[in-house]
């Protein structure tokens, strides 16, 4: 189906973050998503689908911002993420940067692998290769059962190295770490996912202050004015609060919204203490990444030096196995 250009897709009140080429030139913007949409990559080779070759499974899931379902394409079964097109330059802007960011992350084995997408008059639908469960799920259907700390550890390094690449390779900082975003397949691998609030790096720095989970946000994000600057350490913070609830089963704050806001601004950070059985390790970098001044907080570059991730990441782990058991058991 051929898309005219006075059905709006939004480009053009989408200016903050998104990057030099793209202010200049929205009809660029416009050619290159259209160019590719009902183009799939699969086994290797590009082939022209419709809607209507994607045969429906079943239903995988709902959210605010669509719904994702099974389905499969000449035996190739992928996840498909729909989400309804919006006047709403914000929606609008959600769904650029998720598009964006999965077609240009295809060289990254720790984010979660896209074969293409497909722009039709109502909605937008993003193929992405099928994962069992995100982190969040995960929890809870295993009744908030803390997660080993080698079986964390694994999982940490491969968020660490896929936020990375994001800022090493795009200039990107995504901004909504959390257990939900992070996902797991049978065979142990852990990808990041959920790129709509991602922003691109101006000189290294972000503006933006509504995007992100409050609960996960960082304490100079949370009391940020609209134009106050923060950078990837913002994110770092999040990893932290990811990582303790991973190892304890459960979020690190109580109480509404706001109270945990309040909690973020005014308590000391969340840590892990030795006396709970948790590494020096796993404790000095939970303790470095929760630092409330962001000056304290590591880089990217950093934390992949550290003990806590250079050890996991050799370590022989078998996080399929330990998954398998875990969803094997009544």
């Amino acid at each position: 189906m051929e898309i005219g250009r006075d059905m709006d897709l939004g480009f053009g009140d989408i200016q903050e973050e998104i990057g030099p080429p793209l202010r200049s030139n929205n009809d660029s913007l416009y050619d290159e998503l259209m160019g590719s949409s009902g183009l799939l990559t699969i086994g290797g080779r590009v082939l022209r689908v419709t809607v209507n070759d994607l045969e429906l499974i079943a239903e995988l899931g709902h959210g605010s911002c669509g719904h994702v379902s099974k389905r499969q394409y000449n035996g190739y079964v992928m996840a498909v993420k729909s989400m309804p097109r919006s006047n709403d330059p914000v929606e609008s802007k959600r769904i650029i940067m998720d598009l964006r960011i999965l077609s240009r992350s295809y060289d990254c084995t720790f984010i979660v692998h896209s074969y293409g997408y497909l722009i039709t008059e109502s909605e937008v639908m993003i193929c992405m290769e099928v994962m069992a469960t995100c982190l969040d799920l995960l929890l809870k259907n295993t009744n908030n059962e803390p997660i080993p700390e080698p079986i964390v550890g694994k999982m940490s390094v491969s968020v660490v190295k896929a936020l990375h690449y994001l800022k090493d390779k795009h200039n990107v900082i995504h901004r909504d770490v959390k257990p939900s975003n992070i996902l797991l397949d049978w065979s142990g691998v852990v990808k990041l996912c959920d790129f709509g609030i991602s922003g691109f790096l101006i000189e290294s720095r972000a503006k933006s202050k509504l995007a992100g989970c409050p609960p996960y946000m960082a304490p100079e994000r949370v009391r940020s004015t609209e134009n106050t600057p923060y950078d990837i350490r913002s994110d770092v913070w999040s990893l932290g609060i990811t990582m303790v609830e991973l190892a304890t089963g459960h979020f690190p704050y109580e109480g509404s919204d706001f109270q945990i806001i309040s909690s973020i601004l005014e308590l000391p950070s969340p840590s892990l203490k030795t006396s709970d059985g948790y590494s020096e390790d796993f404790c000095n970098l939970v303790d470095w990444c929760l630092r409330r001044n962001v000056e304290e907080r590591p880089r990217y570059d950093s934390i992949l030096k550290h003990p806590f991730i250079v050890n996991n990441e050799r370590a022989n782990t078998d996080v399929s196995e330990w998954f398998c058991d875990i969803m094997s058991s009544p």
